[in-house]
């Protein structure tokens, strides 16, 4: 809800295409300059507590946008502000959040923790944009704000009332000298650098194009603030289905072909989009690119985890997020200047084709990652 409300408040302030690719990526940017530092933290300290000290802080950067906007004092400054303030806590959460599964779970149920992970996140993905869309058109964008201040609480309290949980690495080995470490793993693992690669040139190329939605809504489809909703949440809608069917698929052990099988889905779904002129199939289109993502992410997440060492595992996860969410600014300001200068329909065609020919380089002429299970 707030990134819905957040992006129709910049559109609003401003009317510019480029300014809300440049604020998408202020959440983004600290991730690509701390996320290798905040994986080696993992490392050394324990995940619950840096989870809880992560929702806290979110929540706390959540109310003062409430209380901006509900007091007419917001600008497009306090914006970008809170928005590269939220950029840290999650420098710290994604690495965090995403090697705490085989903690929890362990190897043999990583795959589908994963995945359920997947789903319940673009559950939200489903009922927060279409409930925004509804609450800024009645109520305003404030509400927004302060419903998602609220919501960090619950799973502050269940981190809280979860018992310690064991350091995987106790390091004594300067910061520094870890760092190394890490980087020296992926350099010698050709098979999990080219599966970070891949995430990378889905987050430049591919991830963001979502920052043109309401781009899409206003001027292509005409559906406003309540058919921007919807756009964002048919997103969720196909990556939820994309996670049940990534995890149908795990039983057969196929996990590199699932990879490849989800980037082809997700680049489809990008180009028919960029073709639709009607409201209902580009909810359809969005939804494939959503289903895409979500199989070949999960799927290489998974792989990525399964094929490091355990007390390298919050490092290898720390570069998992500056792909992923590091690299998003670039890709944020990718699609705002090219929606800007080109409109959004060449932009999201443009994007899709510089993605496939980077999966097609990395993914098809490796008989290693073909093969992964």
């Amino acid at each position: 809800m707030q990134v819905v409300a957040q992006r129709w408040l910049v559109y609003e302030l401003t009317g510019s295409e480029a300014l809300l690719g440049v604020v998408n990526s202020l959440n983004t940017l600290p991730v690509a300059l701390l996320a290798p530092f905040s994986g080696a933290v993992a490392d050394r300290f324990e995940k619950r507590r840096i989870l809880m000290g992560a929702q806290i802080t979110a929540a706390s950067i959540a109310t003062l946008l409430w209380l901006l906007t509900s007091t007419k004092l917001i600008s497009v400054w306090h914006i970008m502000l809170l928005a590269f303030g939220l950029g840290v806590v999650r420098a710290f959460d994604v690495p965090t959040r995403q090697s705490f599964w085989v903690e929890l779970v362990g190897r043999e149920d990583l795959m589908s923790a994963i995945t359920l992970n997947s789903a319940v996140v673009n559950l939200s993905r489903i009922l927060g944009p279409s409930i925004a869309g509804i609450v800024i058109a009645k109520v305003g964008t404030a509400t927004c704000f302060l419903i998602n201040a609220v919501s960090f609480l619950p799973p502050f309290f269940v981190l809280l009332l979860m018992p310690p949980t064991p350091v995987s690495s106790r390091q004594s080995e300067p910061l520094l000298a870890s760092l190394r470490e890490g980087a020296s793993y992926l350099l010698t693992n050709r098979v999990v650098l080219k599966l970070l690669l891949l995430i990378g040139a889905w987050s430049l190329f591919g991830g963001q194009f979502d920052v043109l939605l309401p781009v899409l809504a206003d001027k292509v489809f005409g559906v406003r603030e309540k058919g921007y909703g919807f756009l964002v949440a048919s997103i969720g809608l196909g990556a939820v289905l994309g996670a049940v069917a990534a995890a149908s698929l795990e039983v057969k052990r196929k996990r590199g072909l699932q990879v490849m099988l989800g980037s082809a889905i997700a680049i489809s779904g990008l180009v028919a989009t960029s073709l639709v002129k009607s409201f209902p199939l580009a909810l359809l289109s969005l939804a494939l690119v959503g289903f895409g993502m979500v199989m070949q992410n999960a799927t290489a997440n998974t792989l990525v985890q399964i094929l490091s060492p355990d007390e390298l595992r919050g490092r290898v996860m720390g570069v998992y997020s500056f792909v992923l969410v590091g690299i998003a600014p670039l890709g944020s300001l990718f699609y705002g200047f090219l929606g800007q200068h080109l409109g959004a329909p060449n932009a999201l065609v443009l994007g899709a084709v510089c993605f496939a020919a980077a999966a097609s380089i990395l993914l098809l002429p490796d008989k290693a990652i073909r093969r992964l299970k």
